[in-house]
Formats: C-alpha cells, structure tokens, sequence
C-alpha cells in the first residue's frame, strides 16, 4: 500500500493539488458527488414505499411495509454514503485492485485470486435458502437503485483511482462478509512467523517469543521445523486481529431487573469507519445497530426482544501444509496414499498503466497454492515443495451470511442456538439477552478437529504428504462451548479463553491476553446491580492492568543513576495505572516498556526485529519473573559478558528518558499521554499517499492503551510509535428494560465522502467518551428528522 502513490500518475498529482490549494471549481465540482437526504425519488424493485428518516447524525431510520423493503432502503441508504468503501472492498475481494492502482496491486491481486473468496462468494449464494437470496437481492437492488438515480458525479476517489462503480450483485455483499473473515483469521501469518524463525532461532527461543495462555502448559515445536532452517530473510509483522469487549448481566445484576449488555468490537482504525449505524423498521420488528457497508443488516445490535454482541474467539482454522512435488515433475505433488495432480485455472488480472498479468492458479487436497511472490513466504520454502493453505472459509456451503441475516430476526434463546448452526466462520463469542430475561454465550463455528499425533499444533506448517497431519473433521456444534443464564448474572469476553476447564476439544493455542477480561471481570463483580451508567464507566475504563502486573516488576531493578531516572521511578511510583491523555506517567511508562523489550530481543532477532517490536505481554512478564529460565533473554548475545534483567530495565529507562526528552522536551512532568497518543483513522487507499493522507485522514488525542478497555493500541516499530491504530470502531449498550435508551456511537461519522459533515462528525464524541440514541418510537423519530427522503415504487415504462 505504502508504494501505491508511485504508480498512479497524473490523475493523482492534479486531484492532490486541485484539493491542497482548495481550487474552487474543482472543489465545487465534487461537493455535487453529496446525496440527496430529501425529496422524493421513484425506483423499481419496491413493493410499497419506503422512507428514510435522518437524524442529526444522519443515521438513516428506514421505515419499509417489509424487511425485503427495508433492506432495500438499506442498500439504497449505504450507497448514499458509503459508495466508495464498498466498491474499494469488493474490488480487493475480486483480486481487482490493479485496475485502479497499477502494477502496485498485482500482488494483492494474485493473492485474492489465489485464495479464491469473490469466487466462493458466488458459488455459496446457490447455497442459501430462498428467503436469503430474496432478501440478498432486494438489498443489491437498492444499491442499485441510487447508482441509476444518483445525480451529480462520483464521490472524489472514483475520479482519483480512474474507477466507475459496478453494479452491486448478492456475491458483494456474501463478500464483504468474507473479508472480515479474512482480516480476523490469522493462524497462518503466525505459523509463517515461527517457521521464518526457524533460520535465525532455536525451538526453545520460538516457543519463549509465542507463550501459551497464562496458566496453560507450553506447546512444544516439532523437530521437523528444521526444514525451514535455510529461512534468511526478514519477517514480516504478524497484524493485530485479537480485540473487542462484551459483556452482559441478568435481570438480577441490573437496577431495572432486565438485562443489560455491552459491545464494542475492536478493528484497525479507518475513515470512514468500518462501521454504519442504522435502524430498519417494518411491521412487526425494529432492528438497529450497526452494519458492515455492503452487509444486508444489521450485524451487531438489537432487535425489539434481543439484544446481541460479539468478540473475536480467534480460533486455529487455518493450517498450512508442506508439499512435497514429485521430483521430475512440477505439476504433481505427494500425498499419504501416493501422488496427485494439481488442480489448475487460469486467471488474467487487468493492469493500469500496465500490461495484463496471466496466473495459473494451483490447487491441492488440502487448499490453494500460495503464490511464489507472496512476500510472507518469499526465501522460506525448501527446494521443492510449495505451501497449501486448508482454511475452514474455503468452501462454497457457506451459509454464514444467512446466519448473520437470521440471528437479527431472533426473539429467545432458542432461536440463536438454532439460527447460528449455519454460523460457518470466523468464530465469535457472542453473547445475547432478550426481554425474558435470559443471557447467554454461544461459539459458534467450523473448527478442525487434528490427530493427536499431529505434533505440528497448528503452530508450524505441516506435513502435507503425511496422513496424521490431516483433520480429522470438526467440532459438533452441540459440543462448542456455551454459557446459559449462570449464577454469577454475569458473561464477559475480551478475547480471552473461553473455554471451560475441562473442555475435551482445542480451539486455539494462541489465545490473546486476559488483561481486559480481568478488568471487566472484577469491575463487573464489584458492583452488585448494574445501569446504563457503570456499563458506560466500564466501556470506557483506561485502568491498565498488564501495567499493575508490569511496572513493579520494572520499579524494583534499580538503583538509578540519574536524577532524571530517579524523577520518572518517583512519579511512577504514584501512578494509578490509568492510561490518562493528560498525564505524563503513561508516555514514560510506554517508552520504558517499548525500549525494554527492544533491549530483550534485538540482539537475538537482528534483521527481524521490528517485525516482532510489539506489546509481548506474556513472554515480557515470564522472562522478567524468570519462568521455565527466560530471564536468557536478559543477556545480550552480541557481547561477551552476561547481562542479568535489572541491568536490562535500567537501561531501557534510559533509552525510554533520552527518546521523550528530545521529543517533548526536558520537563518531563509538562509530558502528556496524548500528545503522541493520537487515534489515527486512516483512509483507504489514501492515508498511504503523500499530501493525500493529510486531506483525507482524521486524528485525534485519546486515553487508553493497548491493554485497556478502552482500548487504543499503537504499534511499537512505527514511525509514531505511541499513535493508536486500532480500537473500538463502535460502541454501544444496550438496555433491555428501556431498549430505547440503548446508547451507540462509532468512530468517524456516517459518510464516507469527505466533502460530507458527516465525513467525521463522530470523532469528538468517540473519543471523549460521549454517545447518543437512536430511538426506534415513530413519534420520536419523525420529531427529530433532520432530512427526510422517500422512495417510491415505480413501473419499468416510469423508469
């Protein structure tokens, strides 16, 4: 992406400067690319009128005889403000972002067509039941709808990338739904990691930089990861994808003795945001809640009986396999009973400002090929075998779009467990209440079962010509972990193991952190019944608890030679572990934990450093309390003498003070968290072009952390090391005795169109904590409409 801009020439250079030296023509030409919120217009595809009521946040309330109705309002709403990001999406799910990028794409694009997800999208809609499909093309019919209606011309990026907008069919929206699978399933980038590792690494020191989960009993690497010893070049980072919060408490734990429940899923942050905020009303339902632009629903939310939310589970469903070809001839492979052929396409990827790029797409019995010029696998792989990718998504009986569909149709229990059978992936912890009173957990999920002589764990590539490294089927849904009304009141998740102690099955090694969990967790049991209020004041905690476990840990290794060190172990000292924007002692207590884990493993790592230059919670704690001898990692292998740990953390201290002195100056107790804490919503695909990222992205100060609940995390080997790039994209509570003082919020605004006040209007509130309602009474509705626009129905021969 960073090298996007090189490749896109005049179009880019004149739209970068008609919008940095705010031409007026120029900027009045595309102010005409903001919708129509009012009026009348006349569309085919409606059985009977629909209105779309805005607010003052220009959240559409869509009021339909129908829920295929609604979801045509929806379609025709998303499209109105979301055009861009949808077909952007769709685009790079088709393996198509070289016809707008150039050259820069084909990668990308060989990777899309590799994997094959657009195509699985179109295979799956035969899947479907007919109700889905209906309700699938009503939505795409009012998407369409705008793009034959819409007046004026594209929004900016359609003109800057030389793209038109496609008509949008039912196989976009099952893909969008496929790219959040892509983006939260992330088994193989680690088992890339450990495999590159192999080179530089011994198997003790992989184990050492992945621990298990705390309490958990290590994964032993098997020996065959020898294979991967020649691995020379540098890693690349494997992306944050483990992060979101839910709660919910019982009738019994709340102050209205009906449920509460809280939600806030945590994403890279973009602009616009990944998520719209919207409320479809037809007879006999209200849903409102939060979509995924181009989804067909509302995917997290509530309904007039349920309420629902979900966390990332992070399951093992992604297993690479060796392959081993058959000497003499490359287009075979060996397998358990003996050898097989691949599987092969081909596909030609259109280039702008290039020459089309022809591929042979191969397949074996466990998955795609990866390609050669993946860069993750670039100078990995032995001479001779290649790397297949088995993931649970590869298959065209998909049904998940329909389970996502349904569970907003839910009214009890019964329901979800019945509506999520069809739940395929990625796995989420979803927790629920409703107006009876009953909360509840449920996974659900397609999750391999492996042999127990598997050694590979899922950890490390495995063995593709090997039998017992095969699945060995799935998980019964019956027998995925679930909670139902337990005696505590109370469900939480934070990416945490969730699974029972005891539980017979694998789900993962590579649970996240627990740190945010025991926060919710002991804020939640510490008050005896619950409101709207402590729901809030949990949702936006910035009470670091990796930080208590941490800095005691750090403020014991002195004696400290400087008065300045002296100062800063002094104020942190007194620091209450609250990740507060205004006060130093976070930005010191940052500095000292990035430095610190720079000193533990860039001597080890050398040119892969920076690819593993994180937040390592777990291995940062076991090597400075000295589990199973880590504190080695102490010890600067570059030198001839032996370094124990406190000489370590003194001089991360110093690294951290001489990093902020020359940054913000000598005064340290003028420092401030949020000056280098800054929440940064980046625009795709322009927060990567220069002058452009300026005109297009958003940032702004926030409290949090990377271990928070209010969670704000940053990259430690960035340019901005401390700026947050991922967190909650929206928030919400939801209050089953009064559903209409449900309160929501999401990052940016509605609008995907910078010209729109909408493009941003959010931000403010996001990160200062506010929220607002989006109330689903009539009354209230049409009293507080900002704009109100109706679509009606209309014959071919009217068209």
């Amino acid at each position: 992406m960073s090298k996007w801009w090189k490749h896109i020439a005049a179009g880019i250079a004149v739209a970068a400067l008609l919008l940095s030296l705010g031409l007026a023509a120029g900027i009045a030409h595309f102010r005409y690319s903001l919708p129509d919120y009012d009026g009348t217009v006349r569309v085919r595809g409606l059985s009977a009128p629909v209105e779309i009521l805005r607010d003052a946040h220009a959240i559409p309330h869509i009021i339909a005889k129908s829920r295929a109705d609604a979801l045509f309002g929806l379609g025709y709403a998303a499209a109105q403000d979301r055009l861009w990001q949808m077909e952007f999406t769709s685009r790079v799910m088709q393996g198509r972002l070289a016809e707008m990028v150039g050259p820069a794409g084909v990668p990308t694009d060989i990777f899309m067509r590799t994997l094959g997800l657009y195509r699985l999208a179109e295979q799956s809609v035969a899947h479907l039941k007919p109700q889905t499909r209906h309700l699938l093309e009503a939505y795409a019919a009012g998407v369409n709808a705008y793009l034959k209606t819409r007046k004026g011309p594209l929004p900016i990026e359609f003109a800057l990338m030389g793209a038109t907008a496609q008509p949008w069919r039912p196989a976009d929206s099952i893909a969008i739904l496929k790219y959040m699978q892509l983006s939260l399933s992330g088994n193989m980038l680690g088992e890339i990691a450990r495999a590159r590792l192999a080179g530089k690494l011994s198997r003790r020191q992989i184990e050492d930089l992945f621990p298990p989960y705390p309490g958990d009993p290590d994964s032993p690497l098997p020996a065959y990861l020898s294979l991967f010893a020649h691995a020379r070049t540098t890693a690349l980072p494997v992306p944050d994808i483990t992060a979101s919060n839910d709660w919910v408490v019982s009738g019994a734990r709340s102050v209205t003795g009906e449920p509460l429940l809280a939600n806030d899923p945590h994403l890279a942050l973009s602009i616009p945001s990944i998520w719209y905020l919207a409320h479809l009303s037809f007879p006999g339902e209200d849903e409102v809640g939060a979509v995924l632009p181009g989804g067909p629903g509302i995917t997290l939310g509530r309904n007039r009986t349920l309420a629902w939310g979900m966390t990332n589970t992070g399951p093992d469903t992604q297993d690479l396999y060796l392959e081993k070809l058959v000497p003499g001839d490359a287009n075979a492979y060996l397998t358990p009973t003996g050898t097989a052929r691949f599987q092969t396409h081909v596909e030609t990827i259109a280039v702008r400002f290039g020459n089309p790029v022809t591929i042979t797409v191969r397949d074996t019995r466990h998955g795609p090929v990866l390609p050669a010029n993946y860069a993750r696998i670039k100078g990995l792989l032995p001479k001779g075998y290649v790397l297949a990718l088995a993931w649970t998504a590869l298959t065209p009986n998909d049904n998940t779009i329909q389970a996502v569909m349904d569970i907003a149709t839910a009214k009890n229990r019964a329901d979800v467990n019945a509506l999520m059978k069809n739940y395929l992936s990625p796995m989420q912890n979803m927790v629920y209440a409703d107006t009876k009173g009953q909360i509840g957990l449920i996974l659900a999920s397609r999750i391999p079962l492996r042999d127990p002589a598997n050694d590979s764990l899922g950890l490390v590539p495995a063995k593709g010509w090997d039998a017992r490294y095969d699945w060995k089927g799935y998980i019964p849904y019956d027998q995925l972990p679930r909670i139902d009304d337990p005696p505590s009141g109370q469900i939480a998740t934070a990416n945490n193991k969730t699974v029972p102690p005891g539980y017979p099955y694998t789900l993962t090694r590579d649970w996240a952190e627990p740190f945010r969990y025991w926060q919710i967790d002991k804020l939640l049991t510490q008050t005896p019944r619950h409101s709207v209020a402590t729901f809030k004041a949990i949702q936006l905690d910035i009470h670091d608890r990796f930080a208590e476990d941490l800095l005691p840990l750090l403020l014991k290794a002195g004696p400290w030679p400087t008065q300045q060190e002296r100062q800063a172990v002094a104020m942190l000292s007194k620091w209450d572990y609250a990740m507060d924007a205004n006060r130093p002692e976070p930005l010191i207590y940052e500095a000292w934990d990035r430095a610190l884990v720079k000193r533990l493993i860039a001597d080890e790592l050398g040119s892969d450093f920076k690819a593993f230059w994180s937040h390592d919670a777990v291995f940062t704690l076991r090597v400075l309390r000295n589990v199973d001898g880590e504190a080695r990692w102490c010890d600067d292998v570059t030198t001839k003498t032996h370094e124990d740990c406190a000489s370590r953390i003194r001089l991360a201290l110093g690294d951290a003070l001489a990093e902020l002195d020359a940054s913000y100056g000598g005064d340290m107790t003028r420092w401030r968290w949020g000056d280098a804490h800054h929440a940064v919503f980046t625009h795709q695909p322009f927060g990567s072009f220069p002058i452009l990222d300026g005109i297009f992205d958003r940032e702004i100060e926030a409290s949090g952390g990377a271990f928070t609940i209010r969670r704000a995390n940053f990259r430690f080997s960035s340019k901005r090391p401390y700026a947050a790039v991922h967190g909650a994209g929206y928030r919400a509570i939801y209050d089953l005795a009064h559903p209409d003082n449900s309160l929501f919020v999401i990052t940016t605004g509605e609008s995907g169109n910078i010209f729109s006040r909408y493009y941003d209007d959010q931000i403010p509130l996001w990160a200062h904590g506010d929220y607002f309602r989006i109330p689903t009474s009539m009354g209230e509705i049409r009293a507080m409409a900002r704009y109100r626009l109706t679509l009606q129905p209309a014959s071919a021969s009217a068209l």
